[in-house]
This record gives structure tokens, sequence and C-alpha cells, in this order.
């Protein structure tokens, strides 16, 4: 692959690099004051609906009934995930899961409908698109992980293969989607890659004792419904 080292080739490498830096920073604050069965499903369900959204209004594409159909079982299994209206003593966790999954969804969205335009319009090789973004990670957290480098080391001693099965495993998946979004629509791709919805709130609800098991299952079944359709 010749890549082209033009200003508008780098800028794309830049821009997504950005957009996936945040979106990862976003993510994993989620996670961290809020439920894996709140977040993960708002983020998953809600990134396909406004990454369809954008193809529409950025990339020119036609979504049919069903997928119309599908966008809005999607809308109302995030509203039944997210208990909005139900009152408890967990309102703020839900707020911030809320805030969180969709902020994250949000992100998601931008940087497919960006990707997108990248692969289709720009002609940028998926795999020079993913490998470019890993470096700017690395660079733009450098200096915090050199303040909390004694934090980091206790981790890669304790969890050093799930870090590597990570590290090889989250590229490796995205990948898979540029290379899909390269030859189908991106409003057909973004919701089939969250087909793990209903897997990440049963786990968030029976490994981690999560509560409110069966409301989020019925709204992870409705993303879900809602993602075929899509």
């Amino acid at each position: 692959y010749d890549f082209e080292w033009s200003l508008r080739n780098v800028g794309a490498l830049g821009v997504t690099g950005v957009l996936q830096l945040v979106y990862f920073l976003v993510l994993q604050k989620g996670y961290a004051v809020a439920d894996l069965s709140v977040v993960y499903p708002l983020a998953r369900g809600s990134g396909p609906v406004l990454s369809a959204v954008g193809a529409v209004l950025f990339l020119h594409e036609q979504p049919g009934v069903l997928s119309v159909l599908g966008l809005c079982l999607v809308v109302a299994g995030v509203l039944l995930v997210s208990g909005i209206g139900k009152a408890g003593v967990d309102a703020g966790k839900r707020r911030d899961g809320l805030v969180y999954g969709i902020g994250t969804g949000f992100l998601i969205a931008c940087y497919t409908v960006f990707d997108g335009f990248a692969v289709k319009q720009l002609a940028l090789a998926p795999l020079m698109l993913e490998a470019c973004s890993h470096p700017f990670r690395v660079v733009a957290l450098a200096p915090l992980a050199r303040r909390r480098w004694p934090e980091i080391g206790a981790i890669w001693r304790t969890h050093r293969w799930k870090v590597v099965v990570v590290a090889l495993i989250s590229p490796l998946g995205y990948l898979l989607v540029l290379y899909a979004i390269k030859t189908a629509p991106v409003h057909v791709v973004a919701p089939a890659r969250e087909l793990s919805i209903v897997i990440g709130v049963v786990l968030g609800a029976r490994l981690l004792t999560e509560e409110n098991f069966r409301p989020r299952l019925m709204g992870s079944l409705l993303i879900l419904a809602g993602i075929v359709l899509l």
C-alpha cells in the first residue's frame, strides 16, 4: 500500500486518533462511576443510531423503512436500560451511566462516520488508519502515564496477560469493522458490530452483581432487535 503523506491524509489520521483517544477516556470513566450493564448497552445502542443519522446526513446514505423501525427500537431499548423516570437510591449512578453511555455513543458515531469517510472518500487503507491511531494515543497519554508509573507497573505485574489479550483483540475487532465499512454502508455495519450488547448486560449483572437485571435485559433485547432490523 503506497500511502500519500499529504496534509489531507495526515490530518485525517490525526482526527481519527483524537476521536479514538477521547472515546476510550470517556468510556473508561463511565465504567468507573456507573454500572457496566448501563454504560455498555447505552454506548453500543446509541452509537449505531447516531452513526446511521450521521451516515445519512454526511455520507448521503439512504436507509429503508426497516432501518428506521430498527432505530426506533434501539431508542426504546436505550430508554429502558437507562431507567429514566425510575426512582431509587441509585438515581445518581443511573444518571452518570446515562451521561457517559450516551456520550460514548456519540463519540462512537463520530469516529465511525469519519472513518467511513476516510476509507471510502479518501481511500485510506483500513490497516493504515487503525495502526496510526495507536501511537497517537501512546504519545498523548505518555505524560499521564509517567506521573502514575508505579500504579501502571503494579497493574502490569498483576494483569499482564489480560492487558495483552485486550491489546490484541480490540484493534483487530475494529480493523474488521473498517474493512466492512469499505465495502458496505456505514448504517449497516455500525449496528452489526453491536451484537454483543446482550452479553455485556448479562455479564455485568451476573459477574459484577449489578442490579435491575430484568429491565436492562429487556432493553438490551429491544436494542438487539433494532440492530437486526438495521
